[in-house]
């Protein structure tokens, strides 16, 4: 069990680092939407970096859902 515990309180921490990361990267796509003011070239890049920051969320979220999977499966067997 020690093992799949320090993995766990790992994949926790790396997740929680990402996730915050994420968040960020929305709220500074935010106001470069904002701040771009109609200009194609600023909007384009804001929705680009909102929306790679929502990819990053839905990875990290699968990660966690396959890492408790697994973790689960094999401290079981």
């Amino acid at each position: 069990a020690g093992f799949g515990s320090l993995m766990q309180k790992i994949i926790n921490i790396f997740s929680v680092v990402v996730g915050s990361v994420s968040v960020i990267m929305i709220i500074i796509g935010g106001f470069r939407y904002i701040i771009s003011g109609g200009d194609s070239s600023g909007v384009s890049g804001a929705k680009n970096t909102i929306l790679y920051a929502i990819v990053g969320l839905v990875i990290v979220l699968f990660a966690q859902v396959i890492v408790r999977f697994v973790l689960s499966n094999t401290t079981n067997v």
